[in-house]
């Protein structure tokens, strides 16, 4: 039988029991223990703070690239857009010049045509391009059945005012009648002037009887009417000559033929007056000179001349007999 066990066996029992249990320094290992897995984890987050300091560090970098690149690119987009703003002014400029250019180039076009067709004095259409716009009328009108008729007008005794008064004065003689007569005509007749004091109209839709109508009023406008040149007014009388145009006219110089022998018939009748085309050749034997028909026996030309009272005008009312001396 086993006795009790000495006492100081049973403390070292004890004590040798209580060291397998504890450590003297297992808190101490615990804390280092602890200690080295937080420094661990610093180290963790010192590389995750030293990664992402590189990071933004490299992407700093890149920032200020890019900025340096987009101050770069703004500075070359100002000045891109400042040559482009200059060529656009530039190009505005030519523009308004070339316009300007087309413009005056097209007046020009407009004003050389209108030599080309028109006589530069009297605004009416010259010899060539009346003929070619009768043409037409003619054609047109006949075609469709209606009635063309033409005037021929000659301004009596003008190579007298000429040699009288000098070619201004002729001039204005001629300008004035010019408008007078365009004044009176509709806008689908042409007039023309056809060579010196000679003047011509086609009436489209037009027959014998209101044709003769027609050159009546323009015979008695122009005989009403008074043209002052300088300190003179000079009375103008006008022979005018009507025939049709045929559909045997080829070309339109046919009827002008006829309306030039019906205006010879006016002449040798006496002057201001309308004749007609009877279809026979004038009787009289009288030579024309220049444009001009002398009356048998003639001496002095017959030029009513006077000394105007007022400011320099043309009238187209009825002329007063008594305000007039004969030249």
């Amino acid at each position: 039988m086993t006795g009790p066990a000495p006492a100081g066996a049973t403390d070292a029992s004890r004590y040798s029991l209580d060291a397998s249990r504890y450590s003297l320094f297992e808190h101490e290992e615990e804390v280092i223990r602890r200690a080295d897995g937080m420094v661990a984890m610093l180290e963790e987050v010192a590389a995750g703070v030293r990664a992402l300091a590189e990071a933004y560090r490299a992407g700093l970098a890149e920032q200020r690239r890019l900025v340096r690149f987009s101050d770069r690119m703004q500075a070359e987009l100002q000045d891109a857009n400042q040559r482009l703003s200059s060529q656009a002014d530039e190009l505005l400029r030519l523009n308004e010049s070339l316009t300007q250019e087309i413009e005056t180039r097209r007046k020009l076009e407009e004003e050389l045509r209108r030599f080309a067709i028109t006589d530069g004095l009297t605004g009416g259409f010259n010899r060539r391009h009346f003929l070619y716009l009768a043409e037409r009328d003619a054609r047109r009108c006949l075609r469709n059945g209606h009635a063309i008729s033409l005037l021929l007008m000659d301004l009596d005794r003008f190579k007298s005012i000429n040699d009288t008064f000098g070619h201004a004065a002729g001039d204005d003689v001629l300008v004035a009648f010019a408008a007078l007569c365009r004044s009176r005509l509709r806008d689908l007749d042409i007039f023309g002037r056809i060579g010196g004091e000679e003047f011509a109209v086609v009436l489209p839709e037009v027959d014998m009887h209101q044709a003769l109508e027609i050159a009546a009023r323009l015979r008695t406008a122009c005989a009403a009417s008074e043209v002052v040149h300088r300190d003179r007014r000079l009375a103008i009388t006008v022979s005018v000559g009507v025939a049709p145009v045929l559909e045997t006219d080829d070309p339109v110089e046919d009827a002008m033929s006829r309306a030039d022998r019906a205006l010879y018939r006016a002449k040798s009748r006496g002057r201001n007056r309308v004749e007609p085309w009877d279809g026979t050749d004038p009787d009289d034997a009288e030579a024309r000179e220049d444009g001009v028909l002398a009356s048998p026996g003639a001496g002095r030309p017959e030029i009513t001349v006077t000394t105007p009272t007022a400011p320099v005008r043309t009238t187209r009312g009825e002329r007063a007999s008594d305000d007039r001396d004969p030249a």
